[in-house]
This record gives C-alpha cells, sequence and structure tokens, in this order.
C-alpha cells in the first residue's frame, strides 16, 4: 500500500489542526493501510500509525499491512484508542462524523475525557475519489468480470425463471469468475416491478413480453464495479419501445458530456435533459450516476446540485433511467473511468434493446 495516502492524510490532519485522527470506517482502512478484514481500528498522527485489531486477524494483517504498527486488543478495542492517545500524547483527536456511532462516540469521550474530540467530514473519503493506477486495474478487472458474467446468464434467461434465479445465476457466475463477493443485493425486477429503481429480486416469475431490468455489482480485491441492463422477453410494448431509445439517448449523451474539468452536475443536466424533453422527466427520479470503488457508491454522485468538477482518475457510474408506475421501467448503466485518453467504459454489454 502507497505511503502517499498517509501523507496526503497527514496533509489534511494539519490543514484541520489535528495531532491525531481516529479512521473506523473499515473501506478508509482498507483504502490507508491494505487490511480487509471485518474489523479493526486506526489511529494517525505524522509520525505513527497503528492498527487495532484482535487475534483473529493477525496472520492476515501480516500479509496485506504496510505502514502501520499492529497492536493487539482482546476485548476492549476503545481501551486501546485511549491508551494509545495517551501515550502518543494527542490534544486534537479527529474521528469520522459520517461512520462513528453515538454509542462509540460516548466511548471515546469516556476513555479520553482531556482530549478534545474533533468531528472531520469525509476526509478519506474526498482523497479515495481520485483512483491511482493500481486502483483503476483492479476495477477495470471487476468490471471484466461483471460483463462476462452477464453475457453468460443473459443466454440462459427464459420465461418461467424466478427473478431470484437470475440473481442466483449472476452471483454464482461472478464468484466462478473470481469476484470476491456481489457488490450489492442484486436487482432482477420484471414487469411491473421493474418500474421500481431498487427491485431486489423477489419470487416472481418472468413472463413472456415483460422488460426485465437487471443490475448487478461485484468487488475483485475489494473494489468495485457496477452495471445494468434491461432485456425484454420476447417482443416489448410499444411503450417500451418508444422510451427505450430515450434513456439510451440520455446515457450517450452523458457519456459524450463527462470530461476532466466538468462538474458532476452537467453530466446530471446532460442526461436528464433528454428525458424531460421527451416528457418523462418526472419518471426520471434518480441521480444520474455515482462513484464507485472500495464502496460501490461513493463519490462523485453526478447529481443535480454536485458542484464537484471531474478529475482524472474518477470511476464512476452513468445510469439514466425511465420508471412508469404500473407500467415498467428502463435504466441502462456502465462504469466508467476518466483517464489520460478521456472517458473508458469498463463494462461492456451491447446497449441496445436485448430481445429474449
Amino acid at each position: 500500500m502507497s505511503s502517499k495516502r498517509l501523507g496526503r492524510i497527514r496533509q489534511e490532519m494539519a490543514r484541520l489542526g489535528l495531532d491525531g485522527l481516529l479512521v473506523s470506517s473499515l473501506q478508509d482502512i482498507r483504502y490507508l493501510s491494505g487490511f480487509s478484514g471485518s474489523t479493526a481500528l486506526a489511529l494517525i498522527t505524522q509520525s505513527r500509525a497503528a492498527l487495532i485489531l484482535d487475534f483473529r486477524y493477525l496472520t492476515q494483517a501480516a500479509r496485506e499491512v504496510s505502514h502501520f504498527e499492529i497492536v493487539t486488543t482482546p476485548t476492549k478495542p476503545w481501551d486501546a484508542v485511549a491508551n494509545l492517545a495517551q501515550d502518543w500524547k494527542i490534544q486534537r483527536l479527529g474521528f469520522e462524523a459520517e461512520d462513528l456511532s453515538f454509542f462509540q462516540h460516548e466511548k471515546l469521550k469516556e476513555g479520553l475525557p482531556d482530549v478534545t474530540l474533533v468531528a472531520t467530514s469525509e476526509l478519506i473519503k474526498d482523497l479515495r475519489m481520485v483512483k491511482d493506477s493500481e486502483e483503476v486495474t483492479l476495477i477495470q478487472k471487476s468490471a471484466e468480470i461483471l460483463s462476462i458474467t452477464l453475457e453468460e446468464v443473459l443466454s440462459e434467461i427464459k420465461p418461467g425463471l424466478r427473478e431470484r434465479e437470475v440473481a442466483a445465476l449472476l452471483e454464482y457466475r461472478m464468484k466462478i469468475h473470481g469476484a470476491d463477493r456481489e457488490g450489492f443485493d442484486t436487482i432482477v425486477a420484471s414487469g411491473e416491478r421493474s418500474a421500481m429503481p431498487h427491485g431486489i429480486a423477489s419470487d416472481k416469475e418472468l413472463i413472456k413480453g415483460e422488460l426485465v431490468i437487471i443490475d448487478c455489482g461485484c468487488g475483485y480485491q475489494g473494489y468495485n464495479a457496477d452495471i445494468t441492463r434491461t432485456i425484454a422477453l420476447g417482443k416489448p410494448s410499444a411503450r417500451a419501445l418508444e422510451i427505450y431509445p430515450v434513456v439510451l439517448r440520455a446515457q450517450e449523451q452523458a457519456l459524450a458530456t463527462a470530461r476532466v474539468g466538468v462538474r458532476a452536475a452537467t453530466v446530471d443536466k446532460a442526461a436528464r435533459q433528454v428525458i424531460e424533453g421527451e416528457g418523462y422527466g418526472e419518471f426520471f427520479g434518480h441521480n444520474t450516476g455515482h462513484g464507485v470503488g472500495l464502496s460501490v457508491h461513493e463519490k462523485p454522485t453526478l447529481s443535480r446540485d454536485s458542484e464537484i468538477p471531474l478529475e482524472e482518475g474518477m470511476t464512476f457510474t452513468i445510469e439514466p433511467g425511465i420508471y412508469l408506475p404500473g407500467v415498467g421501467g428502463i435504466r441502462i448503466e456502465d462504469t466508467v473511468t476518466l483517464g489520460l485518453r478521456g472517458l473508458e467504459v469498463l463494462t461492456s454489454a451491447p446497449r441496445e434493446l436485448l430481445i429474449l
């Protein structure tokens, strides 16, 4: 793991006048240290960094972690944090306000009554927005696994299968092709259920003539990718044939707009204008995209009000949609990255309406 990441967070700590930072988000801990376990805390000063964990993770940490001291604690990690903070003479300790629970904050305050606790907001998550080449390579691999998986499973989809069965096939094939895990609860929503943007797979059977939204993600060595395609089982309705090209044009317009220096809100607007221009604006209620990395949903958000300028190394989705209650929905999503050659689409699957 690159020491540059620790250097960057130490610069932010200095800017805020912090002589210590407690990191509780597991994704942020992995970003800084390389540790991929399910329980840990990290404490950072300008000269030292410690990873606090229990016996179960010692062997794993020895293999994964660099630039951090390993501190073990039997059962009380908050006591270990307090002891280290006192030993290191920390007076102003930052904590991740978006991650630390009220209970944990109270434990921290109880153990460090003479230390000033300072709430920080997404310090490490802001740094994570711009990926280095190693991170982009891992996201590319995750996208490759997704693309292969989706292509294989699409050839098996037919009326009579339950949505849950399609989701299970996707999740099984992801892991066969090398994924650590699925990125989220796989969305398979058919018929009227496809009007639910987050229609988690149910026991509903697929029926001929219906639209089916398939939204799946996977993680590879911690890094995620995300893809959505909408298919038709047999000849789709006239309404579906009418709105599918609108969603496709919206995505193409957003893809063409996403460039270094462009505000995230401008990309969202590019997609939204196409859909609004066809009279479907009220049926596109979510953001045009979101960052992907160690979390499947992270910064930057491509939303109406996001003033974040896009930078080289950012990796995110572009996923406009139209959802008509009682009728059905259509969404097309790809994971993309901004590089030296401009925008690169990492997920590969035909965007035209696939009729099975």
